[in-house]
């Protein structure tokens, strides 16, 4: 089930607030080693304000599987406010119909490929979804320079503004890496490329491959 908060829910919705905070303090300071702001272990930064957006898929007991916040770029933008330098096509960070992506999560249970593909799928949809109802023009974000290819998989829409760049003292220091900034046109194809992307791949039958009995062997394009 995909739910989606408000910033100015936090008092009302304080138990999915508290785990969703700690969780991302568990995956972007405990495992990637990012230096960000923390209190009492839950990462929580500037940004979580109350015009922010948060999209939480939770399982059948209620855990968080996967999350998304976006945030109005005209207020809110971390690629304007500290990374305008991957910035190298010359178009606005900020407007009103655009918003910012940040805080990316999508875990899968059983950790097959497919399962994976099907988690990143449901809560991107989920914010496309609510994107195209609000008549958002464009989603932005800031990316690992090495997900660029996942991230084109998902959708061929995706659109680099600019190159390559080392962030938190470059890859070889602890939580630093390179990055890039990309965009996403809020469009019908672009929310139906995702979905299709965590659909079940279909299996097809290749003539004269046949298995001990004789009959044709169903092949998965990977």
């Amino acid at each position: 089930m995909i739910i989606v908060l408000s910033g100015r829910q936090r008092r009302e919705q304080s138990e999915y607030f508290e785990r969703l905070f700690r969780l991302r303090h568990d995956i972007f300071i405990k495992r990637r080693g990012w230096a960000l702001p923390s209190i009492n272990g839950c990462e929580i930064d500037q940004y979580d304000d109350a015009d922010a957006v948060y999209f939480l898929e939770v399982d059948d007991r209620d855990d968080i599987r996967g999350t998304i916040r976006i945030t109005p770029s005209a207020k809110s933008s971390l690629l304007a406010d500290c990374f305008p330098h991957l910035n190298e096509s010359g178009t606005a960070l900020r407007a009103p119909d655009i918003y910012e992506c940040t805080r990316y999560i999508a875990l899968s249970a059983l950790k097959t490929r497919q399962e994976n593909r099907a988690a990143k799928s449901r809560i991107i949809s989920a914010m496309l979804e609510w994107s195209l109802q609000h008549k958002l023009t464009f989603l932005q974000t800031v990316i690992e320079t090495s997900t660029l290819a996942a991230y084109l998989e998902l959708t061929s829409q995706t659109v680099p503004l600019g190159l390559s760049h080392p962030y938190g003292g470059g890859r070889r220091a602890p939580g630093g890496g390179d990055c890039m900034a990309i965009r996403w046109p809020v469009t019908l194809q672009v929310l139906e490329e995702v979905r299709a992307y965590g659909e079940p791949e279909a299996p097809f039958w290749v003539p004269g491959e046949s298995d001990r009995a004789g009959r044709d062997v169903p092949l998965t394009l990977h």
